[in-house]
C-alpha cells in the first residue's frame, strides 16, 4: 500500500525497501544497506516532480 501511495506522489517504488533484520544480523543489515545504496545510485537523484506535470 505504501508503494502505491509513493507512486501517486511521483516517487519510484524502487526507492523504498522494507526488510526485517534482527539485532544479531549485522552482516545481513550491512548487505541490505549496500544493495539499497546501489539501487538508489542506479535510479539517480530524486527529482521533485519526477516527470509528473501539474495540470
Amino acid at each position: 500500500m505504501l508503494k502505491k501511495m509513493l507512486g501517486q506522489f511521483g516517487i519510484e517504488e524502487e526507492r523504498l525497501r522494507l526488510d526485517w533484520v534482527s539485532a544479531s544480523e549485522g552482516d545481513r543489515f550491512a548487505s541490505i544497506v549496500d544493495e539499497m545504496t546501489e539501487q538508489i545510485k542506479k535510479l539517480g537523484p530524486f527529482s521533485h516532480n519526477n516527470g509528473v506535470t501539474n495540470t
